[in-house]
C-alpha cells in the first residue's frame, strides 16, 4: 500500500456480496467469512473481509496482510464495545404493586 490510498474500513452490505464472493474465489480459501462482515475499501474497491466467526479473505494479487490486521482490531473493538455494560440498554423496572 502507497501512503495516498484511500482505506475505508466498514460494515459490509447486502450490495457487496457479488465483490465478496469473488474475491473469496480469488483468494482461494476454504473458510468464508460469516455472520457480521467487515471490509476494507482501497480506493472503492474490497481488497479484505472478515466475518464474525474469525475467517477472513483478501486479494492475493494486492498487499492485503495490513487490512486483514486492520480489520480484526475493528473487529475486536466493536465485540469490546457491544460487551461493555457502560453501553448496555438499560432494563426497565417496574414497581410491585403498581
Amino acid at each position: 500500500m502507497t501512503r495516498n490510498e484511500h482505506i475505508v474500513i466498514r460494515s459490509a452490505e447486502p450490495a457487496d456480496e457479488q465483490a465478496i464472493a469473488v474475491l473469496s474465489v480469488i483468494d482461494g480459501g476454504d473458510r468464508l467469512p460469516k455472520g457480521q462482515i467487515t471490509v476494507a475499501e482501497v480506493d472503492g474497491r474490497i481488497r479484505a473481509a472478515v466475518g464474525s466467526n474469525g475467517a477472513s479473505i483478501s486479494d492475493p494479487f494486492w498487499p492485503s496482510a495490513e487490512l486483514v490486521s486492520m480489520l480484526r482490531v475493528h473487529a475486536e473493538l466493536r465485540q469490546s464495545v457491544t460487551r461493555s455494560p457502560r453501553f448496555a440498554r438499560p432494563t426497565l423496572r417496574v414497581a410491585a404493586g403498581v
